[in-house]
């Protein structure tokens, strides 16, 4: 029977996963039998793609481990849905080849200019079509979350759809670091420097601040970029600072990238927030009543992740409570995020991330470098940058560290972010357990 298989699994899950998601998120499920497994329905559209998107991996492990056929569908529930208007998916563009690493997302027609981002964009797409900056590297300059990130991949998602046989590397800056250690380690330095210097068509080196002090490396960098100007290869950098800002770069590396066109990323205004969340609702298939998108746009300043935060919130109360999308579920759902982030402290957040890692808090203060400490300490100094008004040395007090190495750390989950949507659920989840996503 359908009914005992699920209620079997959905034990297990609560084993897995925290029994307030479970609640939230698994329970409203209705389970159906199906030729060769099993069929979820679930209450809307919502509900199905993030159980899709966080649990469903998860649970089809769970159902193969016990041996039962692995088939595992989510389907919506027949009847209604609470949400008001047709619950379109966006439809995502046609991609050409990709490369590891690279968010299909990260588009141009994703991407949502506005009077703080424009010229960036423009530089961008530029570059991408080989035209118009007289110049064939561009260095994009913004904080995190403000789309960087976004437009360096853009960049490449249209070189490779115009010319798959177009040569495209896209790294970090510390992932060029590490491939070039290896390289000497390893006695294969001559391949390192065939891939970058000869081997590439184009350039994305993303976050250049992390070469500060590694001078070896920045020679290298150096190297390469010549050998990239000479062939005419086009390059693209990000980074927190302008080149001729960064401490720790060699005069010669800090040349080179200043020879760059450098381009500003601003905070969105109120007019491009607006734009940005109507975007992000559509891609969730939902249609928010404007004043609704109005008033979280005119409250939310800042980096486009915390829109997307209090849309998720806004959108989960609605789907799991059935309340309706207006201003008062708005204003709820921004009361919470403002009480939350007052109240949350650089302590909590340590001892928190520390307890849902299975870590003592000893641990992400202490001097272990083992990746099961390293990750977990790096999200949590994340997360006390980016909710709570603690400063890059504060935070360091909290975890017996430098000012530096908390910004490395920052960084380093900052950038992995653009990359990795598996970390992003991650951080989702430890933003829900702290309360302070709104969901």
């Amino acid at each position: 029977m359908p009914e005992s298989l699920w209620a079997s699994l959905l034990e297990q899950a609560r084993g897995e996963w925290d029994r307030e998601e479970c609640r939230l998120w698994l329970e409203p499920l209705r389970p159906r039998a199906v030729e060769g497994g099993l069929s979820l329905g679930c209450p809307n559209d919502f509900h199905r793609n993030w159980v899709r998107e966080h649990y469903l991996p998860g649970l089809k492990a769970l159902l193969a481990a016990r041996g039962a056929p692995a088939e595992l569908r989510l389907e919506p529930l027949p009847g209604p849905s609470p949400r008001p208007g047709p619950p379109r998916q966006m439809e995502l563009p046609r991609l050409g080849p990709s490369l590891p690493g690279l968010n299909r997302r990260f588009v141009f027609d994703s991407f949502v200019c506005g009077a703080g981002n424009e010229f960036a964009c423009a530089a961008a797409k530029a570059m991408a079509g080989g035209r118009g900056l007289y110049c064939d590297s561009l260095f994009l300059v913004s904080g995190t979350g403000l789309g960087k990130s976004h437009l360096t991949q853009a960049v490449a998602h249209q070189v490779l759809g115009s010319d798959p046989s177009q040569r495209v590397v896209y790294v970090s800056a510390e992932e060029f670091a590490n491939q070039m250690i290896a390289a000497l380690r390893r006695k294969r330095i001559h391949e390192f420097k065939e891939r970058f210097r000869r081997g590439c068509d184009l350039l994305l080196l993303e976050e250049v601040q992390f070469l500060a002090g590694k001078d070896k490396t920045q020679e290298e960098l150096v190297y390469t970029l010549d050998a990239l100007s000479d062939a005419g290869k086009r390059v693209v950098f990000t980074g927190r600072q302008a080149p001729g800002q960064v401490k720790g770069l060699k005069p010669a590396l800090a040349s080179r990238l200043g020879e760059s066109v450098t381009v500003g990323i601003e905070p969105p205004d109120q007019a491009t927030r607006l734009r940005i969340i109507e975007r992000l609702a559509a891609e969730e298939g939902v249609a928010v009543p404007g004043p609704v998108l109005e008033h979280l746009a005119q409250e939310l300043s800042g980096d486009v992740r915390r829109l997307r935060s209090a849309l998720v919130g806004l959108l989960a109360r609605h789907s799991l409570t059935g309340q309706p999308l207006d201003l008062n579920l708005a204003a709820r759902v921004l009361g919470q995020l403002a009480s939350e982030l007052r109240r949350t402290s650089p302590e909590q957040i340590r001892d928190l991330v520390a307890s849902l890692f299975g870590l003592e808090p000893a641990l992400l203060t202490g001097k272990s470098r083992k990746k099961a400490v390293t990750g977990p300490r790096n999200l949590a100094m994340y997360l006390c940058r980016r909710h709570t008004e603690a400063s890059f040395a504060a935070i360091g007090r909290v975890f017996n560290r430098d000012h530096a190495t908390v910004m490395y750390g920052v960084e380093q989950i900052d950038l992995r972010l653009a990359r990795e949507p598996k970390l992003a659920a991650e951080l989702t989840f430890l933003e829900q357990r702290l309360g302070v996503a709104a969901a």
